[in-house]
């Protein structure tokens, strides 16, 4: 019951957040290129496509997590021989954490396209970093916490196919009903919601 009640991250951190030996890192080299980012600097945006899974070769970069307010929840810190990356990586497609270089940083750069070919080319390091990908995910939806913003009632259609959309994509959101939700209340506040049965919100938060 105890491990039932833990969450993916404290169970599983080990297989989430891997490091790789000066050797796995230059078996992986040659997928990607070196940037360097300043102390400060930040390397992803929720909601922005991220430049590719990034290797830390020198320097620290934070991770955190957004609510439904912009409010920042730590996810952890990514030293050298750690990879940021989660699985929208392999698509190329936007961000669902912010990464801020916490001191200089070096990272190797590696783009979706060679990140497939390396899961390919080098079948074992590829395993582990699928793992870690995935169960990334897993912890984000576990969470609650990241992706779109649906404000509605539970029971209105366009609120359950949103909903069945993203589930069935494995899209991590939240869903606000501004009947009973106090946070719900004021985002439709703050963005000025007149009919909220009709009208949709740009950005991340949707209305149903």
């Amino acid at each position: 019951m105890a491990l039932q009640s833990q969450s993916i991250r404290e169970q599983r951190r080990n297989q989430m957040y891997p490091a790789f030996d000066p050797t796995e890192i230059e078996r992986v080299r040659r997928f990607g290129k070196v940037r360097s980012f300043a102390s400060g600097e930040r390397l992803w945006t929720a909601g922005q496509v991220a430049p590719g899974l990034m290797v830390v070769l020198a320097g620290s970069i934070a991770v955190t997590q957004h609510d439904q307010f912009d409010n920042e929840e730590p996810i952890g810190i990514h030293r050298p021989g750690n990879f940021l990356g989660e699985l929208a990586q392999l698509s190329g497609s936007p961000a669902l954490v912010v990464a801020i270089a916490q001191e200089p940083v070096q990272a190797l750069i590696i783009p979706p396209e060679q990140l497939r070919a390396l899961m390919i080319a080098e079948a074992e390091l590829g395993e582990r970093i699928m793992r870690a990908l995935i169960l990334r995910r897993m912890a984000i939806l576990q969470a609650g916490v990241g992706g779109p913003i649906i404000l509605g009632r539970p029971e209105n259609g366009d609120v359950l196919r949103l909903e069945g959309f993203l589930r069935r994509n494995s899209h991590p959101h939240q869903l606000l009903n501004p009947e009973t939700d106090a946070p719900a209340k004021i985002l439709i506040e703050r963005f000025h919601i007149q009919d909220i049965t009709n009208r949709a919100v740009s950005g991340r938060t949707i209305t149903a």
